[in-house]
């Protein structure tokens, strides 16, 4: 439960960072920036609540690439709304999403496979 308080606050400073970003930004927005928060509220702190509601725990591994997969889709998306509020663009928004992700589908991946490995028997 300590890591979904955690996740929790995570989801709550992006929340508050963005607010504060956009307050300065003279009457501009963005919905990147707006909505940022969600990722890690939905890619960290629910999937956590989760697996402690019904005691289940990820393989390390997995855990640690879906981590980073949530953190890069956080930074991309606070990295496209500060573009967006400054009226440019850049050429890294698309890799922050690819890379996001592809880091969370490989830790799908290898959630799967280590379940297929278990009911083989061979893990």
């Amino acid at each position: 439960m300590k890591k979904t308080i955690r996740y929790l606050f995570l989801s709550v400073f992006v929340f508050v960072f963005s607010q504060i970003y956009e307050y300065f930004s003279h009457g501009v927005y963005s919905n990147y920036m707006l909505y940022a928060f969600l990722i890690p509220f939905l890619g960290l702190s629910v999937p956590s609540f989760l697996l402690h509601s019904l005691k289940k725990a990820l393989p390390t591994y997995s855990r640690f690439l879906w981590k980073c997969g949530i953190a890069t889709l956080t930074v991309g998306s606070i990295y496209k709304g500060i573009l967006e509020i400054y009226g440019t663009n850049g050429y890294f928004e698309f890799p922050y999403l690819f890379l996001g992700a592809g880091l969370c589908i490989a830790a799908i991946f290898m959630i799967c496979t280590k379940k297929r490995a278990i009911s083989l028997g061979t893990a």
